[in-house]
This record gives structure tokens, C-alpha cells and sequence, in this order.
């Protein structure tokens, strides 16, 4: 578990905890990701065992958004072609923090949301 403290608008501190990433399948989708509002995140891992995010999102239904995507039902979530990509090439894994208010999850979002590489420059394992 990882507890990641960010400033919001007014400069409080607000912590997020972060019990790590979960291969994107049905069982662990129905173990641990409840129907709640909040933020979701989807990587790959990479050789070193970084999990690299190449999608953040927020939704009012964390385990609804991401029971879409398992199932490649996205046409509401507005993926791009390049996250369409890396969830047929790659195992994907997924993350997420529970977030109720829609203000916290606009800013939120955006700060844990960062561009790295793309997953095709990186050397990845679990590949399809």
C-alpha cells in the first residue's frame, strides 16, 4: 500500500491510498473494486516491475468503467486509439482511488494523470 498526498485548490493536503495494481480480469475486478465513485488508472508493467499508466480516467462508477473496458464496451468512455491498442497487445493492470466529491476527482485526476513513454518505446512483459 501507497499513500500519495497531494495539495488540492485551497492548498490543503489530501491523502489518497493506493493499494497497488491488479491484473485487469473479471475475478480481480469482483474482489476488489467497489461501485463507487473515483479515479481509475490502467498500465502495463514493465521488465523492471514499474507499472507504466498510459490512461487515467474518472467515473461515478469505478467498477462499472472499468468492467467496460475489460469487456472492450467503451464506446461511452472515450478511449483513444492508442489505449484501444495497448489493451489488445498488452496484459493490462489497473489501479484505482475512491473519490467522492466530483471536484476532488477533476483535480485528482489530473495530478496523478503523467505522460511517459509510449508503451510500444518500453520493453513490457505479460504481453498477449
Amino acid at each position: 500500500m501507497c499513500i500519495l498526498i497531494l495539495n488540492d485548490k485551497e492548498g490543503q493536503m489530501m491523502e489518497l491510498e493506493h493499494n497497488g495494481y491488479y491484473p485487469l480480469t473479471r475475478e480481480h475486478l469482483d474482489m476488489y473494486v467497489p461501485s463507487r465513485p473515483g479515479i481509475y488508472m490502467l498500465a502495463i508493467r514493465l521488465a523492471n516491475g514499474v507499472h507504466q499508466t498510459f490512461f487515467t480516467s474518472q467515473s461515478d462508477n469505478v467498477y462499472g468503467s472499468l468492467r467496460k473496458v475489460l469487456t472492450r464496451d467503451t464506446a461511452g468512455l472515450q478511449l483513444s486509439q492508442e489505449v484501444h491498442e495497448c489493451l489488445a497487445k498488452y496484459q493490462c493492470y489497473f489501479s484505482y482511488w475512491i473519490l467522492v466529491n466530483l471536484v476532488e476527482r477533476d483535480g485528482e485526476s489530473k495530478s496523478v494523470s503523467h505522460k511517459g513513454e509510449p508503451p510500444d518505446a518500453l520493453t513490457v512483459i505479460n504481453c498477449n
